[in-house]
């Protein structure tokens, strides 16, 4: 049996960044604290992984990667917050970018660590 679920870990990041997204394409002044927190589910998980090897290169840049996904959120919430409509087209790429990346660590550590 596995230590960790990755395959759990992954739909749990399909599914928050399927939240966001939703957040972004909604005219209503929805919340998303639940979303920008660092202690997501898939936040848990990752502090979890990171906790129990933290030397791993792997999961060391897999938590940064998650980390820099919650400012990134956190940075797009702010700009909606405050009715900036200068929203930058690169932040949304950029959170696109670091949530494949985080998708490709979690696969190649299902491989590496299972």
């Amino acid at each position: 049996m596995s230590k960790y679920d990755f395959q759990l870990a992954t739909e749990m990041l399909v599914t928050w960044k399927n939240s966001f997204d939703d957040y972004l394409k909604s005219n209503a002044a929805l919340n998303p604290k639940h979303l920008i927190a660092a202690d997501t589910a898939i936040g848990q998980i990752i502090t979890k992984i990171h906790e129990e090897n933290n030397t791993d290169s792997n999961i060391k840049n897999l938590n940064f990667q998650y980390l820099k996904m919650i400012q990134i959120a956190n940075d797009i919430h702010h700009l909606k917050s405050i009715n900036d409509e200068t929203l930058p087209d690169w932040l949304e790429d950029e959170l696109e970018t670091v949530f494949l990346k985080i998708k490709d660590l979690l696969a190649s550590l299902e491989k590496t660590l299972n």
